[in-house]
């Protein structure tokens, strides 16, 4: 086993690149350079290290040197996804390595099964969770011609990836869906275009999802979708930033247009006045109970992921609700420069504990 840092803990910042091309890391976008620079503030020494799923084995070993890491590693990236990673992440944590997020972790919150599971949290919306492809046939017929249009999602991607938008149009049986169209907005589309084709031409491509995603959901299609979304981020169970964002590949043409052309917001922190009612929900009650429902410890949340929040129907006295539209905990980066120093003192704690753990369990 490699020796144990004696000094400074060690944290390795881990992304898919280049091993051979050190202007690949994440330092040349500048993206995660604040973080580096808080990390080395706060006593830590960064260890850059891109990953290759064809040098599992060699980057295993450099993490074991670590006292820590922290992963930024998306679920489908150029057409890999962690099939190698995970399992290399869960020996490196089993070795006594503090890893954030740790697989297990992603697997219970930042999956789109967390959607099914907290469904019963002030987040949650009307949500079926399909374990199987045959599943998927025998149930999303009836729910589809209960709603009209639904939003279905793999339960392991980013970016968009295997979302779409799917509306019932034409004939809709839900004991016999063969005669079924059905209009699919893809959340990749750049241009909202929609597919028209038979519901069990659109059941039988989810099929491949569940060879990687494992599962599929489905959630009730939010009216206000075209006034964007919230993002929020945490570090462990606080709140520490916001940002409005307004994805387009759901909307069909005319809510594009009606919408017309918006700029992305910047990303702020945790005191936007027009988002305090959503914090206090977040901090006191969802993520509470959310950690109760996933049976997860505050220490075992990420250092830094974000939940983005769907504006759902307007009260009667015109205050917005929130919907939970995902949780993201692979890969969040950008985050808002205002959580860096937060980020880096919980990763600088995770780190210390760990350590010392290896260092008892391991005393020669």
């Amino acid at each position: 086993m490699a020796a144990f840092s004696e000094t400074a803990p060690r944290i390795a910042i881990l992304w898919r690149g280049d091993r051979a091309d050190a202007a690949s890391t994440p330092r040349s976008d500048r993206q995660l350079e604040p973080l580096f620079d808080a990390l080395a503030r706060q006593g830590a020494t960064v260890v850059l290290t891109p990953y290759a799923d064809d040098a599992a084995d060699e980057v295993r070993e450099e993490l074991v040197g670590c006292d820590g890491v922290l992963v930024w590693v998306n679920p489908i990236q150029d057409g890999a996804t962690r099939e190698v990673l995970d399992p290399m992440l869960r020996e490196v944590a089993a070795r006594g390595v503090y890893v954030s997020a740790h697989p297990d972790v992603v697997a219970r919150l930042g999956t789109k099964e967390v959607l099914y599971r907290t469904r019963a949290l002030g987040w949650g919306s009307d949500t079926q969770l399909y374990g199987s492809f045959a599943v998927l046939v025998d149930l999303f017929p009836a729910r589809l011609a209960a709603h009209g249009r639904l939003v279905v999602k793999q339960a392991r991607g980013n970016g968009g990836q295997g979302v779409w938008r799917v509306e019932a149009i034409g004939t809709s049986d839900a004991e016999d869906a063969s005669g079924t169209r059905v209009r699919v907005y893809d959340a990749v589309s750049p241009d909202g275009a929609a597919e028209t084709l038979g519901l069990p031409d659109f059941l039988a491509r989810c099929e491949e999802c569940f060879a990687w995603s494992g599962t599929l959901v489905d959630q009730e299609y939010q009216e206000r979708l075209a006034e964007g979304m919230v993002r929020c981020y945490f570090s462990h169970d606080e709140l520490v930033g916001f940002a409005r964002q307004y994805p387009s590949g759901l909307l069909d043409p005319e809510m594009r247009a009606r919408r017309g052309e918006v700029t992305r917001a910047p990303m702020e922190g945790p005191e936007r006045p027009e988002y305090q009612a959503l914090r206090e929900r977040c901090e006191t009650d969802w993520i509470p109970q959310m950690m109760t429902t996933l049976d997860l410890r505050r220490e075992e949340l990420p250092v830094i992921w974000d939940a983005d929040f769907l504006f759902g129907p307007r009260t009667p006295q015109g205050e917005d609700t929130y919907v939970l539209c995902e949780i993201n905990t692979s890969a969040v980066w950008p985050f808002p420069r205002a959580a860096v120093e937060t980020v880096a003192r919980a990763a600088l704690a995770r780190t210390r504990a760990a350590r010392a753990t290896r260092r008892r369990d391991n005393p020669l």
